[in-house]
């Protein structure tokens, strides 16, 4: 019974160990995402200011009739960054929906972890349980043993 239960509490501590390493990994990528979502927010921040830039640069263009290709050429660029904030947007909404299955997936992991780790302590209770049973009974003959060795004396003499 012991040898079972020993080998069922490295069987079960195994599995949660190779859980517990594919959680490392999964967390290691929801970092990773998250790191990238806060970078694209802190482009499109940076973008938003450029484009308040540009727009007092086309205010003070469009005033100046002279400077009507300056003018296009601002429209046109502005046209791009609102292309490339629309686009880090989209990115973004797409790296949130990965963070939240990758979160998932991690908290599957984790409590699959933490389930094998329960089920391991449980053996090695039961192996407590069942060494400490056994040294009793153990304890018990003994003391028998030496009763009915002292009657034997008593009797005996």
């Amino acid at each position: 019974m012991s040898n079972e239960l020993l080998a069922s509490i490295e069987r079960w501590q195994n599995m949660a160990d190779d859980v517990g390493k594919e959680a490392g990994e999964v967390q290691k990528a929801l970092v990773q995402v998250r790191t990238q979502h806060s970078d694209l927010c802190v482009e499109q921040e940076k973008i938003r200011y450029m484009k308040l830039g540009y727009i007092e640069q086309l205010k003070i263009a469009e005033s100046s009739l002279d400077d009507l290709q300056q003018s296009t050429h601002l429209r046109r660029f502005m046209g791009q960054l609102d292309r490339t904030s629309q686009a880090i947007t989209e990115q973004m909404a797409e790296l949130q929906g990965q963070q939240r299955s990758i979160a998932a997936r991690f908290r599957e992991l984790n409590d699959e972890r933490i389930k094998f780790e329960t089920l391991a302590a449980r053996a090695r209770e039961k192996i407590k349980h069942t060494r400490a049973r056994k040294e009793q009974k153990e304890a018990d003959m003994l003391s028998a043993q030496r009763y009915v060795a002292k009657t034997r004396r008593n009797h005996g003499s």
